[in-house]
């Protein structure tokens, strides 16, 4: 159930007590959603937004040393926010410092590696033959640009390594060049980088260490990205805002019926003024939504808020039928007892490694895999075998018309656009529900004698089942339903022959939904064949050395793993769509809205 909302103005006057104090007790208090007059705008905004970026950047780097070598602490608890401040530039110093020394350490390593190549040849040398007018060029070339200086008497060849030819040009002409790819000597000698090299490593390890160390005060940084977080709340709270004659400050947000007596009871503590008026239309866009829901409905918010889907205020809750469909159309998208219990076993063992907390996401995916699996067994199909399916046990518990190896594909694929019809026909009763004091829930009505007449055509254009011979009825009831009572504007005529207008399109695409249910059964037999293919695949024709069974091992683990991975992404896919466009669709749901995000400060 969407919560119903009242839009408030709050009121404070500019009193001794500073504003931000003021917002900082309503922010304690955590439950009115505030929508700014206008974008908050200031310097002090910009300097934490900036230190926010720091801290994450400083986590970030904190995350990569490793937590059993972090040098203990005593307890942060009790620091002052500026030894987090300094604390962040240590980090970021350190990093900074860490970064140029990798860097340093990494050109010296390759100016090393040209004393591996080319020889131990002091830079001196270089400046010597210099002096006198002789002018060494090193190169590397390929045999093909070797072969095209041939005939020339000072280019000498060296040696050769990574697979190019070292050559030298000798000339007493300073500005000559050979066309090719020039390797300029060191500017130290041997020894000199050696020690360079030994002093970076040592300065590289000391910072390490330092770093190290630092990684213990990541809770403390945590902490203080805590409180800057809520202190940029706070401002953009207060910048957002408006003033009269800087007397009073007031700002607009909405808060949940239920929650009324609450804030007014701290407004009349604090000497806060309000104003509670009922949400209009012309609020619509900007009031949020909360849902209320039950524990099954609110295991799909992973799903939803992965998806950014909310719907919006005036629109319909649609969380606890997303659910039940959502979890259905998963099992027959993965089909697969073998599947199922394999995502039960990892999900368990997630489970058992994050201390069995309660969280929604186990559950959801809990209630999917008992889903995959009970729809595998009315299928029989277990790893994609045949031969297991056919066990005398698991086939007693097989719905032979549903078999996924000699079972009935048309009786399927009935099947799902019946699914279809249902999962359409829900949206619309719930609108008929929504209007049950308008004649609109007689246009809904209607809406599902035509849903039932297009499940009755695509079986017959489809599947050829003859359609029954009141099929007509439905669309003529159901087209009359919507014709008088979809339009509830002024002028019945005009209404009429919007509603006509309209009627075609909304059948043809009413029609194209019902179809789109039969991916259901298609990526599901893709699932069974590429997992019976796999078995082919690695056991064949048998099994007659031990490195063949290592190879079959092998297939069977990296294709099953594939076609799971390939299955979950259907489940995304199409068990998401089938929710989010076609359902959602009928139920005029556009998952417009803007989630409940009330001001709120913990400390």
């Amino acid at each position: 159930m969407i919560a119903k909302m009242k839009k408030l103005l709050l009121f404070m006057a500019n009193t001794g007590t500073p504003v931000d104090v003021q917002l900082a007790d309503l922010g304690r208090l955590g439950l009115l959603h505030i929508v700014p007059f206008q974008p908050p705008r200031d310097q002090s905004i910009e300097l934490i937004s900036s230190q926010l970026q720091e801290v994450a950047k400083a986590l970030e780097v904190l995350e990569r040393v490793s937590e059993e070598q972090a040098v203990a602490v005593t307890s942060v608890g009790t620091q002052a926010e500026h030894d987090a401040e300094q604390c962040l530039k240590q980090v970021l110093e350190a990093d900074d410092k860490r970064t140029k020394l990798l860097q340093a350490k990494s050109n010296l390593e390759a100016e090393l590696q040209w004393y591996e190549q080319w020889g131990n040849v002091a830079p001196s040398s270089f400046q010597e033959l210099n002096a006198h007018g002789v002018y060494l060029r090193l190169y590397e070339a390929s045999e093909k640009e070797l072969k095209k200086l041939s005939d020339r008497d000072d280019v000498h060849v060296l040696g050769e390594a990574n697979g190019l030819q070292q050559v030298a040009l000798i000339t007493e002409q300073a500005e000559e060049t050979l066309p090719l790819n020039e390797v300029k000597a060191p500017e130290k000698d041997r020894s000199e980088l050696e020690n360079t090299l030994a002093d970076t490593v040592a300065e590289l390890e000391n910072t390490e260490r330092e770093l190290t160390g630092l990684a213990a005060e990541k809770a403390r940084l945590q902490n203080a990205q805590q409180s800057w977080l809520e202190r940029l709340d706070l401002l953009h709270v207060a910048y957002g805002g408006e003033s009269l004659e800087g007397q009073v400050n007031y700002w607009k947000g909405y808060i949940p019926e239920k929650q009324i007596d609450a804030l007014t009871e701290a407004a009349d503590q604090n000497g806060w003024g309000y104003v509670i008026e009922d949400t209009t239309d012309e609020d619509v866009d900007e009031v949020p939504t909360l849902i209320y829901t039950s524990r099954w409905g609110d295991r799909i918010r992973p799903v939803m808020n992965f998806m950014g889907l909310v719907p919006g205020y005036n629109e319909l809750d649609v969380s606890h039928v997303f659910m039940l469909f959502f979890t259905f159309f998963t099992g027959i998208l993965v089909g697969d007892a073998g599947y199922g219990l394999v995502f039960f076993l990892l999900t368990l063992f997630a489970h058992k490694k994050a201390g069995f907390k309660r969280k929604v996401e186990f559950q959801l995916m809990y209630t999917l895999s008992v889903s995959i699996l009970f729809w595998g067994v009315l299928t029989g199909t277990y790893f994609g075998s045949e031969t297991v399916a056919n066990i005398p046990f698991l086939a007693k518990l097989r719905v032979d018309k549903l078999a996924s190896f000699g079972g009935d594909n048309v009786f399927v694929q009935r099947f799902m656009f019946f699914v279809g019809a249902i999962h359409l026909t829900v949206g619309h009763l719930q609108q008929a529900i929504r209007y049950i004091n308008s004649l609109k829930a007689l246009a809904q009505l209607g809406w599902i004698s035509i849903t039932w007449g297009l499940y009755f055509i695509v079986n017959q254009m489809v599947l050829q089942i003859p359609a029954p011979d009141y099929m007509l009825w439905l669309f003529v009831g159901g087209a009359l339903l919507v014709a008088l009572f979809s339009s509830s504007g002024k002028s019945f005529f005009k209404g009429i022959l919007s509603s006509v207008g309209n009627l075609p399109l909304s059948i043809i695409n009413g029609f194209s939904d019902i179809i789109s249910y039969v991916r259901l059964y298609a990526v599901g037999l893709s699932t069974v064949l590429m997992a019976s293919s796999f078995n082919d695949m690695a056991i064949g024709d048998g099994l007659t050395t031990v490195l063949a069974g290592l190879g079959a091992v092998i297939i069977l683990i990296l294709g099953h793993g594939l076609n799971m991975a390939l299955a979950a992404m259907a489940v995304l896919v199409h068990g998401v769509r089938l929710n989010m466009l076609e359902y959602a669709g009928h139920a005029d749901v556009e998952f417009s809205g803007s989630e409940y995000n009330p001001f709120k400060i913990n400390k």
